[in-house]
């Protein structure tokens, strides 16, 4: 799902590890010998025992390239996610398209040639352009590529549909009525989809109004009270609004972020 070969991707990770830790001595060699306060000034020079500073912060240097690591371990499962739902989210179109196609008598293989060369389905194309590759290059019948592709798509109802068309083939089914059933199933599951994100959405708005909007204004006038009071809290007054404003912007962050992965499809 990567269009990277195994060893090119094994030694991008090797070498991304090694810069990683090449970031990770210039972090921690500049955690040592300075400091990173909220009061004014913000950054001053460690005064201190640095042996004890240096063992204290050795962590980031382990820490940088395992993180590293981690993310390239994980990455090719999350593309492989990420590549399921986009074909599924093209899924119920791909089957209306096949089903109005397959009312004119045409053979299953010309079927999924003419889906295979359009440019709308993006990566259900890819797809089923590699049954095409199976059929016409490796010399396999239609059913054994249809079950050979079922085996190795990341999208678990695209293999349903490849199998149950595998099914239909072998038995002598109607195609047509096959795809006006499985296309009416996946568009009630499209629709159902599409309320459960709508719904979602709903529900972070919310969140995002009491979390985002509401608490900053409330610890402004928690820290407007504070200054006029006198009250000593460790923090000078600006330290604390920049907190707070970074705390904000870091939450928006992430609230956009995960709306984003949330978005639908389609």
């Amino acid at each position: 799902y990567l269009n990277i070969l195994s060893t090119t991707y094994l030694s991008m990770m090797f070498f991304t590890i090694l810069i990683a830790g090449v970031v990770g001595i210039f972090l921690m060699t500049f955690f040592v010998f300075f400091d990173i306060g909220l009061s004014s000034p913000y950054l001053e020079i460690f005064q201190g025992n640095y042996l004890l500073r240096i063992l204290k912060l050795i962590w980031i240097l382990l820490a940088v390239p395992f993180l590293t690591w981690i993310a390239f371990y994980f990455y090719p499962g999350a593309e492989r996610s990420s590549l399921g739902k986009r074909i599924e989210g093209e899924l119920p179109f791909v089957v209306i398209h096949m089903g109005s196609i397959s009312g004119s008598g045409i053979e299953p293989l010309e079927i999924l040639k003419i889906i295979g060369i359009s440019k709308e389905y993006k990566y259900a194309g890819q797809e089923v352009r590699k049954i095409l590759n199976q059929t016409n290059i490796y010399g396999y019948d239609l059913s054994t590529a249809l079950r050979n592709i079922a085996l190795a798509t990341p999208s678990v109802k695209f293999a349903e549909l490849l199998n149950g068309m595998g099914v239909a083939i072998n038995s002598g089914g109607s195609m047509q009525k096959f795809f006006e059933k499985r296309a009416e199933s996946l568009l009630l599951e499209y629709r159902l989809e599409r309320e459960k994100s709508t719904k979602t959405a709903e529900t972070f708005m919310d969140l995002y109004i009491s979390i985002v909007i509401a608490t900053p204004m409330i610890l402004l006038m928690i820290l407007v009270m504070i200054s006029v009071a006198g009250i000593q809290t460790g923090f000078s007054p600006e330290g604390l609004t920049v907190a707070v404003i970074g705390v904000v912007g870091i939450v928006n962050v992430l609230f956009l972020t995960f709306l984003h992965l949330k978005q639908p499809i389609y």
